[in-house]
């Protein structure tokens, strides 16, 4: 493995280490046909990229997106329209229109390659193009602490230096307070109430908000959160939030730069000249992030005046992503040291997905006191009151096999059917797949103060088949499962649609919606309780 990039493409297939990243290639991506892939995070980030460029993304729900929430068909063509754009003048060409990296069909001379991390965190795009000379990259990260972060570069890797004219930025970010059922429903008219603006130049910070809620009623309706993007690098380029600039730039216009914009979909884009010696390379950094109120705002602007060292600050809290990612997924037995390099990382990703949707325990076998009293509460206030001088005298963390003893103690059938189905699950969420619309998601894995959530949640079928192979780093676990597995299963076949820490969630008939089904069928029940009795 290697730790510098490839400058001269004809890159092969395989593992490729990045500033102490692992990463694998697929060269000449765009010969494949296009896929989705789904960029993981250690907290509520979800993002969702075609391997064409368009993709959608954003925090906790679709409801807090910053790219609209579309199906993978969609994302398939959303390249240049929403999500990243750029577009290259190059001296060396004069004549021929830009370069528009990722978009449309490669011309001769264009090798485009795709490296996603290992990790499953990053992804990167990556184009030659050899009339020119040039090779443009940028990869999609994240952090807790700033929200999405997509690091760009123009390499020359000619043998003369290059004048170039840049065009650089996102295209249709949305702001706060918009749902997917409201826009898709309502189309342009959401335009209609967007605000995008430059809150300050030097720090090149945008904001794009609501001008006010999307109502029909006569009465106060203030947008009190928006989303915000903004830049390091490319220390002279203007920024510029009207997205008809793209337009006038590829047709070779240098319209003025616009700091406001309302009643259409929101820009960031970044233009700058650039001179590239030999072998040289110009770097930056675009940020975005959703729901940040007025408070957080200003806090953001105070940290880009502050003078500290952001591209530093930045690197730091993504590589904490990292680390804490690594983390939560070595609890369920993730890493894995083998020959086979390829079914290393094979069985690492079938770790991340599955404890995506199962979750992982917080503490192994410990159970947190306050978070067993708050369970057994909210499903049985009685029993909660009736024990709750025990449960006061109980260790703040107590061993699951010594709390299950003294809960058989009690000789209380209920305390007991109720601490057998206690799983202290966390980082759990549902689908989270644009290809299964009605499949709504919500991911809730830390609080307001960074701790974590202990919550789970997912369709009756998922959740056990991810539980199941969960089991194999937390057996003790497998009795709660199965108890679990019962209490959701009616004796004539029916199954919640949905299992959560809060109880079971029946759907809702709806008899002209196909996809509208009361559970499943006996046959899951009787399958996967074998699975779960055999384990």
């Amino acid at each position: 493995m290697t730790t510098t990039l490839n400058t001269v493409g004809l890159v092969e297939e395989g593992f490729l280490e990045i500033e102490g990243e692992e990463f694998y290639v697929i060269p000449n991506v765009d010969r494949l046909g296009p896929f989705l892939m789904s960029i993981l995070s250690d907290t509520d980030h979800w993002m969702f990229v075609s391997s064409r460029g368009g993709l959608t993304a954003g925090r906790g729900n679709a409801d807090s997106a910053l790219f609209p929430y579309e199906t993978d068909d969609r994302l398939h063509v959303a390249g240049g329209v929403t999500g990243p754009v750029t577009l290259i003048r190059s001296d060396r060409s004069p004549s021929e229109p830009a370069w528009e990296p990722f978009t449309g069909m490669a011309a001769p001379g264009i090798e485009r390659n795709l490296y996603k991390a290992v990790v499953g965190n990053q992804l990167m795009f990556e184009e030659f193009n050899r009339e020119l000379d040039l090779v443009f990259r940028y990869r999609w990260s994240n952090s807790d602490r700033f929200g999405f972060v997509r690091d760009a570069s123009i390499v020359n890797i000619g043998e003369k230096p290059v004048a170039v004219e840049l065009l650089d930025g996102l295209l249709n970010l949305m702001p706060d307070g918009l749902n997917p059922a409201t826009y898709r429903a309502m189309g342009n008219l959401t335009n209609a109430y967007k605000r995008s603006e430059v809150t300050d130049g030097e720090t090149r910070l945008g904001v794009f908000s609501l001008e006010s809620g999307i109502i029909d009623r006569a009465e106060p309706a203030e947008a009190l959160r928006a989303s915000v993007a903004w830049s390091v690098g490319l220390d002279e380029a203007f920024l510029d939030v009207d997205a008809a600039t793209v337009g006038a730039f590829r047709r070779g216009a240098d319209p003025k730069p616009a700091s406001r914009v309302t009643g259409r979909a929101g820009a960031y884009l970044l233009r700058s000249h650039q001179e590239l010696d030999p072998g040289a390379a110009t770097n930056w950094t675009i940020v975005a992030d959703v729901g940040r109120d007025q408070v957080q705002v200003v806090e953001l602007l105070g940290f880009l005046r502050a003078g500290s060292d952001v591209q530093a600050e930045l690197a730091a809290s993504v590589r904490r992503g990292t680390e804490s990612l690594v983390g939560i997924l070595a609890t369920a037995d993730a890493l894995q040291s083998t020959g086979d390099r390829m079914a290393a990382a094979h069985h690492f990703a079938n770790v991340a997905f599955n404890a995506m949707r199962g979750g992982v325990f917080v503490s192994g076998t410990q159970v947190d006191r306050g978070d067993f009293a708050a369970f057994l509460a909210n499903r049985n206030r009685i029993v909660a009151a009736r024990h709750a001088a025990w449960l006061a005298g109980l260790p703040e963390s107590v061993d699951r096999a010594d709390l299950i003893q003294q809960v058989r103690a009690t000789g209380d059938p209920q305390l007991i059917r109720l601490s057998l189905g206690y799983l202290p699950l966390t980082f759990s969420r549902r689908h989270g797949d644009p290809s299964r619309p009605w499949n709504s998601f919500s991911i809730r894995v830390q609080d307001s103060a960074g701790r974590p959530v202990v919550h789970y949640e997912g369709n009756w079928r998922d959740i056990f088949q991810n539980w199941e192979g969960l089991c194999l780093s937390f057996p003790a676990y497998l009795p709660a499962i199965v108890s679990v597995f019962l209490n959701a299963s009616t004796p004539d076949g029916f199954n919640p649609y949905r299992i959560t820490r809060d109880g079971i969630d029946w759907e809702i008939p709806e008899p002209g919606n196909p996809w509208s089904n009361i559970g499943y069928w006996g046959d899951h029940q009787i399958v996967y309780l074998m699975r779960l009795l055999e384990m």
